[in-house]
């Protein structure tokens, strides 16, 4: 087996980071890449018309392995990041990404860090994210002993950066191959697969990734002899892997087939490359799924001489595919370390000293794939060999145009954002609609404000080819204007006072503020009780929203609060003690602090007195009849009559 050149390829290494955005079409999951290697690490943008190059810091850009992983919201937002056993946020403090609390993923292995990770979103809950990594001894190659763990990242903690969860790190499988993990989809578009295989390469190791988390491995035995030192790689459309056979005379790379139902993969054939002295370690497939890109690196005692191979998988048979071999790219001071794809459709390759190359046309054959030897130069910062460890399957649609808006749904009156990318795409021409300014046609991120729901049509080419690309913008028209119902005179401290929403949308939310009262039931419903306090002028502001969170013109009244209520008097009682109409009652007396009660029977005597009553006379100790009240209060007096039912 022929021992890879790993410390000449680690004078020119780089890791990235790869933040992309979540969702169930392709989105813009891969919008940046970050590089790191000590002393620097790099962001590298795809949000824009051509990507963006910035420097970044994460724990002083220490250099121990080659894990990375990154993951955004669909929207371009980092969500977090991994990176050699560490887990970053989006949090940043005096200019560098600020470590999970709980990010540590080795904390109580010092002399270990990651070699391979992999970031898979729950198919349950939007909000966990599953981090498969492949652990091995710092700055070591081969790596000794890597292990398969995961762990669960919620974005609900650590006030809204995200956190790994407490105690969640589980050891999937010892002895892994590493730097050997990638993830397919499963047959439903719904879970994924993540991929591995032993240390030996002698049995593939599939983990199901579903709504119940993940599930016992599919073990499959592999019979092809297969290399432990080189990258595995997905096809985007999940129906392929590449890895490298092992090393002789003439290195090969073996494609198997995947079953994307059962987790199974099954050999298909195995292409040679020109050179044993020049072992494979990196693939990438077209946007098409139609070509497959093999990379070499050199090996002790011989020079670089990296080279990039295509073979045209199209043709059928094994035979015809290597007939199809070409070299699309050769330079004999570098050693291919990646290649990956990015959101916009193109391949990027490393290992070029200070520059990222790129395949502008991966789909094309031969020259007509077009590489650009020095298409991002990243300066005076070192080389790049190795990229992240990417989930293939968020690149599935990366061969057609894209078009989104950050939000599908706007309120009348609102903005949006729109972006196209995709399909190796270099100019965009949008064509005119409602809200787009003429000025904006040709950007690649057109801010819009359509008055009415509009669909966009964006046109994206480039000397590859031409895609067309839509994307429809809902405007929910404003409502009716407000207007509430209800008792603009009340007495002090009234009680479930009713107010409503007059002709009230379904659906919408209502948004109810008080003065000089509170609510006692109703808040976000087009109808409230309210009970309000002492004398004074109250008021009461309702706004409405929908559910997707427009919120319109607010309406408002004042409500005069003065003066006492009525007195109401109950005339019967039944004092047998069932809870019923036991005691004589008069309501509102609150309002009337001091007062006097007399009761009389129909001779004129007097059978019960007292001053400020408690609503308590069940009267005792007289029989059944007709009795009479004298009610004194504030200079007012009321009379009347109460029947005595025994």
């Amino acid at each position: 087996m022929i021992t890879l050149n790993l410390p000449r390829i680690l004078l020119g290494f780089i890791c990235f980071i790869f933040a992309g955005y979540i969702s169930f079409a392709q989105q813009k999951e891969g919008a940046n890449w970050i590089m790191g290697n000590s002393p620097y690490q790099l962001r590298l943008d795809f949000n824009g018309k051509n990507p963006a190059l910035s420097s970044v810091t994460f724990l002083n850009n220490q250099f121990h392995g080659f894990g990375v992983s990154t993951i955004s919201d669909r929207n371009g937002q980092l969500l977090f990041f991994s990176y050699q056993g560490n887990v970053g946020s989006r949090q940043i403090v005096n200019g560098a990404y600020l470590q999970m609390p709980h990010g540590d993923l080795l904390a109580d292995l010092p002399t270990r860090a990651s070699f391979a990770d992999m970031i898979v979103k729950s198919p349950a809950d939007s909000n966990i994210y599953y981090l498969f990594f492949i652990d091995g001894i710092k700055n070591s190659w081969p790596s000794v002993s890597p292990n398969l763990y995961q762990v669960q990242i919620d974005m609900r903690l650590n006030n809204g950066f995200g956190d790994v969860v407490p105690n969640s790190r589980q050891l999937l499988k010892r002895n892994v191959s590493a730097m050997k993990l990638t993830a397919l989809m499963h047959s439903n578009n719904r879970d994924t697969w993540v991929l591995a295989l032993t240390n030996k390469c002698d049995t593939a190791i599939a983990y199901q990734v579903n709504s119940a988390g993940i599930q016992a491995p599919v073990l499959t035995r592999i019979t092809t002899p297969l290399d432990t030192q080189s990258k595995l790689k997905a096809s985007l459309n999940s129906e392929m892997v590449a890895v490298n056979g092992l090393q002789g005379v003439n290195p090969t790379v073996v494609l198997f087939d995947f079953n994307r139902t059962t987790g199974v993969p099954t050999y298909r054939y195995s292409l040679a490359s020109a050179s044993g002295l020049y072992p494979l370690f990196s693939f990438a497939f077209s946007p098409d799924n139609s070509k497959l890109y093999a990379g070499t690196v050199g090996h002790n005692g011989y020079p670089y001489n990296g080279t990039i191979f295509q073979f045209d998988l199209a043709l059928g048979n094994a035979a015809q595919v290597q007939q199809s071999r070409n070299i699309v790219f050769q330079n004999d001071s570098a050693a291919i370390g990646d290649i990956q794809i990015g959101i916009d459709g193109k391949l990027y390759f490393t290992g070029i000293g200070k520059y990222l190359s790129e395949i502008s046309c991966p789909n094309f054959y031969g020259t007509a794939s077009k590489v650009k030897y020095k298409a991002i130069p990243i300066n005076s910062y070192a080389g790049v060999v190795s990229l992240p460890t990417l989930n293939q399957t968020i690149f599935r649609n990366a061969d057609k145009l894209q078009a989104q808006a950050y939000r599908n749904v706007i309120c009348e009156g609102d903005s949006v954002q729109l972006s196209a990318y995709g399909a190796g795409a270099e100019q965009f021409k949008w064509k005119p609609a409602n809200g787009l300014i003429p000025l904006s046609d040709t950007l690649v991120n057109p801010i819009v404000n359509p008055t009415e729901t509009t669909t966009y049509m964006v046109i994206g080419s480039s000397t590859c080819r031409t895609d067309t690309a839509y994307v429809k913008v809902t405007v929910l028209p404003k409502p009716k204007p407000l207007s509430i119902s209800g008792p603009l005179q009340v007495h002090t401290y009234a009680e479930k006072q009713v107010y409503s929403v007059k002709d009230p949308v379904p659906g919408n939310k209502f948004d109810w503020q008080i003065s000089g009262g509170t609510i006692e039931k109703g808040q976000g419903s087009s109808r409230i009780e309210v009970n309000w306090g002492a004398a004074g002028t109250g008021s009461i502001t309702v706004t409405e929203s929908n559910a997707a969170g427009c919120k319109w013109g607010s309406a408002s009244l004042e409500v005069e609060i003065s003066g006492e209520p009525d007195l109401i008097i109950y005339n019967i009682i039944t004092p047998n003690n069932d809870g019923k109409n036991d005691a004589f009652v008069i309501e509102n007396l609150k309002w009337y602090p001091q007062h006097e009660l007399r009761i009389f029977n129909r001779w004129g005597v007097e059978v019960y007195q007292t001053k400020n009553y408690l609503n308590n006379w069940k009267a005792e100790n007289i029989s059944s009849g007709i009795y009479y009240y004298f009610f004194t209060a504030q200079g007012k007096a009321w009379k009347g009559w109460v029947e005595v039912v025994k």
